[in-house]
């Protein structure tokens, strides 16, 4: 029952008439008292080192509101959320020689500019961009599937435990809650309501990456595409992005340096 309660106060903001009593709307579904449900959950992930914020807390990335009754409920973090502005940097698994190189040259150029750089923590372009803002003293943040606790690839322990002590490592679902397919698509809405850009390194025309940037266009974000071979699978994504013109066209660091000077430093 405790897992229930708390995958219901996940979901629950996904419905803004929940917001103004979010634990009455949880124990009318579980018919449990949530309060005490949520406890006996969150203070275990407490004296464990982590942390959960909810719906309004104010240490939360500001960004987040503008997915409305779309927002999650709950934050479980590991880290503290750095303030400042954030650029979303996504991109393939199966990234290139070429996706790498440039996705370690923005990620730095961000994070050397005091942004703090969010991704996803998969391998290939995700990966990239968090370990280049932390090689140059950057912040990152890394927002995961599954539920808390969970790391996802396995591999990327030492890069999450990095990743906390710079910024931080959120879960939207409560401990225990597994990883499944639909879980990326899901979180992919974090990262594209945190960063106020969204960079797109390499994406096929079918692929998460594509899929956050499409969810930060239509949030009204900045989003810039890497441009590719014609004809790369790797980058038919953003080379469609920038043709159909919801994507702007990137064209290195230099580039970002500019478009990053010329904004605001506010979320």
């Amino acid at each position: 029952m405790y897992r229930s309660a708390l995958v219901v106060l996940s979901a629950a903001g996904r419905d803004s008439s929940v917001l103004d009593d979010p634990v009455a709307h949880a124990r009318t579904l579980v018919g449990a008292d949530v309060q005490a449900v949520a406890t006996a959950l969150i203070e275990p992930w407490r004296d464990s080192g982590g942390d959960v914020m909810w719906h309004d807390d104010p240490r939360r990335p500001p960004g987040l509101a503008a997915l409305g009754p779309a927002a999650p409920l709950l934050l479980w973090t590991r880290g503290r959320v750095p303030d400042g502005e954030c650029v979303s940097i996504v991109g393939s698994r199966h990234c290139t020689s070429y996706g790498h190189r440039v996705t370690v040259d923005l990620a730095k150029t961000a994070a050397g500019q005091g942004r703090v750089v969010v991704s996803g923590g998969a391998h290939g372009i995700d990966a990239a961009a968090h370990t280049a803002a932390l090689s140059v003293g950057g912040r990152t943040v890394v927002y995961l599937a599954g539920g808390a606790g969970r790391i996802y690839p396995e591999d990327h322990h030492g890069l999450f435990r990095r990743a906390a002590q710079s910024g931080a490592v959120i879960w939207e679902h409560p401990p225990s809650v597994p990883v499944r397919k639909e879980s990326f698509l899901v979180r992919n809405r974090l990262i594209a309501a945190t960063g106020t850009t969204t960079v797109v390194v390499e994406a096929a025309e079918r692929s998460g990456a594509l899929n956050t940037g499409r969810t930060a266009a239509d949030l009204g974000r900045l989003v810039l595409a890497v441009p590719g071979p014609v004809g790369a699978s790797t980058s038919a994504g953003t080379n469609r992005a920038i043709a159909d013109g919801w994507a702007a066209i990137l064209l290195g660091p230099q580039d970002l340096n500019q478009l990053l000077g010329s904004l605001p430093m506010s979320v």
